[in-house]
C-alpha cells in the first residue's frame, strides 16, 4: 500500500471517529459520497438563505457540537466556508476547516468525487484492511 493511500485512509479514519460533530456539505451527492466512506456523523445539506440555515443548525444542534464544513474547494466553495466560519464562530461554535484544507492537499476539489470509479476501488481496499471481519465478509461476497 502507498504512502498516499494510507495517508488517505487515516483522513477518511479521523473524519469517521470525530465525535460531536456535525459535517456541512452543498448537496445530496455530496452527502451520499461521505455515506459511501461509512462516514456516520450527521450530515446537513447547504441551504439557502443562509440566516435560515444557520438558524435551523443552531436550533437543532448544541454549542458544543463541532461544525465540519466540507465545501467544495472551487471558488463558491470557499466563498461558503469563510461565510459559515464566521457565522458560526460569532455564535460560539467550534468550527473545524482542517478536514476540507487536508481534502484539497488529496488534490479533491468536488465532494461528492469522493465516491467516483477513481475511489471505487481504493475503499474496497480500505474496507479490507480496516473494516472488522463481518463487515470484510459482507464486502467480499458482494
Amino acid at each position: 500500500m502507498s504512502y498516499q493511500d494510507e495517508d488517505f485512509f487515516q483522513f477518511i479514519i479521523n473524519l469517521r471517529d470525530v465525535a460531536k460533530s456535525v459535517i456541512i456539505v452543498e448537496g445530496k451527492n455530496d452527502q451520499i459520497a461521505l455515506e459511501f466512506w461509512h462516514i456516520k456523523s450527521p450530515i446537513e445539506l447547504l441551504t439557502h438563505p443562509w440566516f435560515e440555515f444557520i438558524d435551523y443548525i443552531m436550533e437543532k444542534y448544541p454549542k458544543g457540537i463541532q461544525i465540519i464544513l466540507l465545501l467544495d474547494a472551487d471558488p463558491q466553495g470557499r466563498e461558503y466556508v469563510m461565510k459559515l466560519k464566521n457565522e458560526f464562530r460569532q455564535f460560539g461554535y467550534k468550527v473545524n476547516t482542517g478536514f476540507w484544507i487536508k481534502m484539497q492537499r488529496f488534490h479533491i476539489t468536488c465532494i461528492e468525487g469522493l465516491n467516483s470509479s477513481q475511489f471505487q476501488k481504493l475503499k474496497r481496499k480500505h474496507d479490507l484492511i480496516y473494516l472488522d471481519e463481518r463487515e470484510r465478509k459482507k464486502i467480499v461476497d458482494e
